[in-house]
């Protein structure tokens, strides 16, 4: 047996171990790949949303409605944080009036035509949804939900609550917040609308 028929049994068996172990190498770097996204990439790029107001700013303001009489709306700002993903499917909202007025109805998104009650929120970006709003100059008031349920929960009745909202995404946790709010339900016209509409700061819970 000459020596080039004893060089190439061996020379095909490395072959074939080099090419197992890279194949090995392979299945583990992809499977460290998809746990180094699951546990770390993905969790680190999920939406982080949260709620603000700030009533010296354009938070609440006295528009003009289609048929010529004016309201104050109360907005609320949605943010998600820089650097992370798209917030998708946002839905906010008010959960509950006080500690025993369970509600679950959706806020309306500022500005939509036709009203929607579910959009998106890009990284290090900010949206306003429509929380409440008062008629002027009768003072009536009511939550900007939709669809406006027919028993008459959207209607603020005069009072001091802590109003109970969470904001929800398809991709991102779940967010509740408190909002100190008191209406005393007074007539007003625009310039005294503020001094019977109080709203505080939102609070994590």
């Amino acid at each position: 047996m000459g020596p080039a028929r004893l060089i190439a049994p061996i020379l095909g068996s490395s072959v074939d171990t080099w090419a197992t172990v890279a194949v090995a190498i392979g299945t583990i770097g992809a499977v460290a790949y998809a746990l180094f996204r699951d546990l770390v990439v993905t969790p680190r790029r999920r939406p982080r949303l949260d709620l603000r107001f700030d009533r010296a700013g354009n938070d609440q303001l006295v528009v003009a409605t289609a048929n010529g009489a004016e309201v104050g709306q109360v907005r609320l700002r949605v943010g998600n944080k820089a650097g992370k993903d798209t917030a998708d499917d946002v839905v906010v909202l008010v959960t509950e009036l006080g500690p025993d007025s369970p509600v679950h109805l959706p806020l309306m998104w500022s500005g939509t035509s036709p009203p929607l009650t579910v959009s998106s929120i890009h990284p290090g970006s900010e949206r306003h949804v429509d929380l409440l709003h008062v008629d002027l100059p009768t003072g009536a008031a009511s939550f900007d939900v939709s669809p406006q349920p027919a028993g008459g929960q959207h209607v603020l009745e005069p009072g001091t609550y802590e109003v109970s909202i969470e904001i929800r995404g398809r991709n991102a946790d779940a967010q509740r917040y408190v909002i100190p709010l008191s209406w005393d339900g007074e007539a007003s016209d625009r310039p005294a609308l503020w001094d019977h509409l109080g709203l505080g700061a939102p609070r994590g819970v």
